[in-house]
């Protein structure tokens, strides 16, 4: 069972931790202000998402949800290298090259699909009360102080900040020590080098 059942359980417990229950009309604003925070620094295994992009002329919309690229690949899924927009667009540009301009991808001279793998935005609470999304139900501690932080800051009660930040700076290194022992707990490093 997770510590909340929804949004509506971390509203209260945010308004517990600042000891305010008159703060519930601002907690949506509250609560997407440190959900920006959390798009801003958080980068999981749970936000890698893969889409496919549909291009014409070199170009396609990236996702609503994107937030920062892991790989597009070409037709034979063998991944893309990152360049410059200038190198991208150039004319005789290699297809083995992409650019993010804005909101859209740039592989010059390409038409049809191609694949990414992204890291997507964190689904959004204040949507409903009922909402919840992997984030508050894998590390509630996190959310708990994100939206603690901010509602401290908006009560102007810097000691209560400065406790609230401390905490969740804690949580996210939980978080993001759990997140590396999932990904690379049975990993192996070989050097990319001769060795004698």
């Amino acid at each position: 069972m997770a510590v909340f059942a929804d949004y509506l359980d971390l509203r209260v417990a945010v308004s517990d931790h600042v000891g305010n229950r008159n703060i519930s009309d601002v907690l949506a604003r509250l609560t997407q202000a440190a959900e920006s925070w959390l798009n801003q620094k958080l980068r999981a295994r749970e936000q890698i998402t893969a889409a496919t992009l549909t291009f014409t002329t070199g170009e396609a919309p990236l996702p609503a949800n994107y937030l920062e690229m892991i790989a597009v690949y070409d037709s034979f899924h063998r991944p893309l290298i990152q360049g410059t927009l200038m190198d991208v667009k150039r004319v005789c540009s290699e297809y083995w090259r992409y650019a993010i301009d804005g909101s859209n991808l740039i592989i010059y001279g390409i038409d049809g699909t191609r694949d990414i793998e992204y890291y997507a935005a964190l689904p959004t609470l204040t949507t409903s009360v009922s909402t919840t999304n992997w984030l508050l139900a894998k590390y509630p501690n996190v959310y708990l102080y994100a939206v603690g932080l901010e509602a401290a800051k908006f009560l102007r009660d810097a000691e209560l900040t400065q406790a609230t930040d401390a905490l969740l700076q804690r949580a996210m290194n939980d978080l993001k020590i759990d997140d590396d022992r999932a990904m690379w707990g049975n990993a192996s490093v070989r050097p990319d080098m001769v060795m004698p």
